[in-house]
């Protein structure tokens, strides 16, 4: 497969996104979205026309988020916020809690960002390998 020039922040942000599909176009390299409650005709048609161009871009399990979760809880220092943080994530709706936690703690919050950020990148790297599709700019042996 040829390079394809990739907006990385893009296919993370596909990988941490429910309920709208996305799709790399291996053509252009683009990430397209397309809602499922309200489709654009042009992106629908295209799909139904060469879907062998469109690849689906699964987003990240439920599993797969909490874990990422997890792994930024081990990085927490302050003894409270760890506890919380940790009862949000054990917690009903674990999501909403642990972001309602976070906002207690504007530092924490601003590290979950970058974390959070640094992760999915490192995610749509490993989604890349696996669909065996190599960005522009690298070498073929930059993921090992």
């Amino acid at each position: 497969m040829r390079p394809l020039t990739i907006d990385l922040d893009e296919l993370a942000f596909a990988l941490d996104t429910q309920g709208i599909d996305h799709y790399l176009d291996l053509f252009s390299g683009q990430v397209l979205l397309i809602p499922i409650e309200d489709p654009d005709p042009e992106l629908a048609e295209l799909l139904q026309r060469e879907p062998e161009r469109l690849l689906p871009i699964e987003p990240l399990s439920s599993g797969q988020s909490l874990e990422l979760m997890r792994d930024f809880l081990r990085e927490v220092p302050e003894p409270h916020a760890y506890s919380a943080l940790a009862n949000a994530i054990e917690g009903r709706k674990p999501f909403k809690a642990f972001r309602h936690v976070l906002m207690g703690y504007p530092e924490l919050l601003q590290a979950w960002y970058v974390y959070q950020g640094e992760r999915l990148r490192e995610c749509a790297q490993d989604w890349l390998a696996d669909n065996q599709i190599q960005p522009a700019g690298r070498s073929p042996g930059a993921y090992l």
